[in-house]
């Protein structure tokens, strides 16, 4: 039987609004973001206690790649209780010097540690703002030597 005109025009607009609502969907779509990255450095090549960049800066709801970058001759924590209680993490993966992904781990991340020469990526999305002021190393040392940052979610 021979679609009617009343039916056609149905059959479209059904098509429209389930096009526009896929649309809609995909922009709140967290697991659809490019995430944005930043990199931080953990410690500097000639054994300085720094991170690199000291100071971060997140807005919520957007995906970032937080890249943990330790070229230092010495092993590195990233932990921040302020920054783990105000974000949904995706997952954090490991990667070795010869850029093979060693690990991925899903799950509440309070505290990353990074051994020289290695690299982890934090894939969260901030949730809750806030500022801290409580981003160390808690490597024994490191903290007192100069390891400290702050954190602001807005």
């Amino acid at each position: 039987m021979p679609e009617t005109k009343p039916m056609k025009n149905l059959t479209y607009l059904l098509t429209l609004g389930l096009a526009l609502s896929l649309h809609a969907n995909a922009e709140g779509d967290l697991t659809r973001q490019t995430p944005n990255t930043l990199a931080v450095n953990l410690g500097s090549e000639d054994g300085r206690m720094v991170f690199e960049p000291s100071h971060l800066e997140f807005e919520t709801g957007k995906l970032y790649k937080l890249v943990l970058v330790n070229d230092s001759p010495h092993p590195h924590y990233f932990s921040s209780v302020g920054l783990a209680r105000s974000v949904f993490t995706r997952k954090v993966q490991t990667y070795a010097p010869n850029g093979d992904r060693t690990a991925e781990i899903k799950g509440r991340i309070q505290e990353i540690e990074v051994f020289p020469g290695h690299k982890a990526e934090w894939w969260f999305v901030p949730v809750q703002t806030g500022e801290f002021n409580d981003l160390v190393c808690s490597v024994n040392g490191h903290e007192e030597a100069g390891m400290t940052g702050s954190i602001k979610i807005y």
